[in-house]
Order: C-alpha cells, then structure tokens, then sequence
C-alpha cells in the first residue's frame, strides 16, 4: 500500500515539474513579449528583435479635429532610449480628412515622433491625394498647425498639369495649397496635352 502512495505521489509531483518547465519555455516567454508590445498605445502594432529595432511597426492616431493618421513601416529603430522619435524605413501613410477624403503617401525613409505624430519622409516621397500627385525628396506634416509642407526635387502633377517648384504648402483644413520658388525664377508649369503626354 505503502509503494502505491509513494509511486501516486512521485507521479504527481512529475507532472507539476513538466507543467512547470513548459509553462517557463513557452507561456512566460510568450507573454513577456505581450508586455513589451502593449506598453505603447492599444491602437499600435509592432513586434520587437534583441537590437531594440522594430519590425512590421503600425501607429494609428486621430487628432482633436478627428482626422485619423495611420503610418505603418517596414522596419524602424529607436535611436535612443525614452526618444519619442522612431527612424522607419520602407513608409506608407494615409490621413483621412475630415470629408472622408484620404491622402497616401510613401518614402523609403521616415522620421516619426509618436507623441506629435509629426511625421518627417524623406528619399523618394510621393503624395497622393484624388488626382493630385507630388514628387519630392522631402515632406513634412504638422499635425499642430494641421500642415503639410513638400520640398527638394518638386514635382507637382494633376490630369491637366505638370509643375516643378521648389516648396508646396497643403493646409490640411482648407486643402488650399501655397507653392514657392526660392531663387526669383517662375515656378515652371507645363500643361500636358490631351493624350495625356507633354
């Protein structure tokens, strides 16, 4: 009777060590990262490697207006611990204005800081917005002042136009634009032709 207990009891306390080291090797490890990813803002994805770099990274934010922002890349970095500025490559934006209207916009590289929500793209950026297209090495939006400015190698085209300059600036409100040439020259406009070709 005695060897029962002592074989039920030995049994007993197998399965307790086995489900420990499993819970250890797995589970914990598992909602460690849980913890990690959840310390930003619920609306935020990212997972996380050793080098304190971030893969597959969403933001999503609206501001007090109730436009909505959403910025997603491939990968990214933070460059020093407790910086609200994350350094992203491979970028892809929208901000859906108020009328439901959305504008795209994409670059190879992006400075993003996640408590503004100030976003700097730079290297091949583009801009779409309805029939509206910008070119350009360098945009900038300001959520504050609710703007957008494009500058560095501009190009500006639409169904009717193409246009160089040297800067735009897109109020974000009024979706009115101001556009700069910084050298006394015209800002240069060529109408396309009606094949859709210059």
């Amino acid at each position: 009777m005695k060897k029962q207990i002592l074989i039920q009891i030995f049994l007993s306390l197998l399965v307790l060590i086995i489900l420990a080291i499993v819970y250890q090797k797995y589970f914990k490890t598992e909602l460690e990262k849980d913890t990690v990813i959840n310390e930003n803002t619920p609306k935020n994805k990212e997972a996380i490697n050793e080098e304190n770099n971030l893969i597959n990274i969403t933001y999503e934010s609206m501001d007090r207006e109730g436009k909505k922002y959403i910025i997603t890349a491939e990968t990214g970095n933070f460059v020093e611990d407790g910086s609200d500025l994350i350094y992203m490559t491979n970028v892809n934006a929208k901000i859906i204005l108020l009328d439901g209207s959305i504008i795209y916009i994409n670059s190879l590289k992006a400075e993003y800081n996640i408590s503004s929500y100030d976003t700097k793209f730079n290297k091949n950026v583009e801009l779409k917005f309805s029939e509206h297209i910008i070119f350009c090495q360098n945009l900038n939006i300001f959520f504050q002042e609710n703007l957008i400015e494009a500058f560095n190698d501009l190009t500006y085209k639409n169904s009717d136009i193409i246009m160089l300059a040297d800067k735009i600036e897109i109020d974000l409100l009024t979706k009115k634009s101001k556009i700069y040439n910084f050298n006394n020259s015209n800002v240069i406009i060529k109408k396309k032709n009606s094949n859709g070709n210059n």
